[in-house]
Formats: structure tokens, C-alpha cells, sequence
């Protein structure tokens, strides 16, 4: 049936709470975000384990985001090293992290002394 129609508007199984589109507000450029990981991402297989981490090791701002009319707000990210996310996100599936908030080392680095690296 579809295949014979020239346009075809896709709905949702799941109705979206809330604004969308022009309505939706939308997160700032100069935000700090994580987002969160697809089963196996990190790991380069599709299973979800218990060890997996929930969101991005590293940290991201937004690249560019696009609005649609009834389409929810979909955001590219990039990191400070100038790489960015191959695919886009929702705000369901970014975690905005307060400016005041302490970060971790960057991932790669090892911020652990050894113990013989310790005066005592």
C-alpha cells in the first residue's frame, strides 16, 4: 500500500510526551553532554551487560542540531578534540552534566600513581 502512495507520513508506535518541534526547547550550544551508549557500542558487539557503562566515557557539545515541524530536536555532537558522533540524538538520550561538576581524567590517560611513585 505504501509503495504506491507519493508521500508517506510516518507515525509512531509510541506517542511522544510533551512539545516537539518548534515547540520543543532546545538545549545551548555551550552545554557539556554525555550521551547514552547503544547496547554493546563500546565493546563492538550488540549485547547489553551488567559491566557496561551507561553513557559516553568522553564529553561532547553540540555540534548542530536540526528542528522540524512535528519531528522531535536531533543534535550532533563533537568533543574538544574536534571529533564528532557519527549518528544524531534526541534529549532523551543526552545527559547534560552542570558546569560545576568535577570531570573525570580524559579517557586513555592514567591518573593513578604507583605506589613506589609515593614519598612515605
Amino acid at each position: 500500500m505504501a509503495i504506491k502512495k507519493k508521500q508517506v507520513i510516518s507515525q509512531s508506535s509510541k506517542t511522544r510526551e510533551g512539545p516537539m518541534g518548534y515547540d520543543e526547547p532546545r538545549l545551548t550550544y555551550d552545554v557539556l553532554i554525555r550521551y547514552l551508549l547503544e547496547p554493546g557500542e563500546l565493546e563492538g558487539d550488540s549485547k547489553r551487560r551488567a559491566t557496561d557503562k551507561n553513557c559516553s566515557p568522553q564529553v561532547y557539545h553540540i555540534k548542530k542540531l536540526l528542528v522540524q515541524k512535528n519531528q522531535p530536536v536531533l543534535y550532533w555532537l563533537i568533543d574538544n578534540e574536534g571529533n564528532s558522533s557519527e549518528r544524531s540524538f534526541v534529549r532523551e538520550e543526552l545527559l547534560v552534566i552542570p558546569h560545576d561538576t568535577e570531570l573525570p581524567p580524559p579517557v586513555g590517560t592514567n591518573k593513578l600513581r604507583k605506589l613506589s611513585d609515593l614519598h612515605i
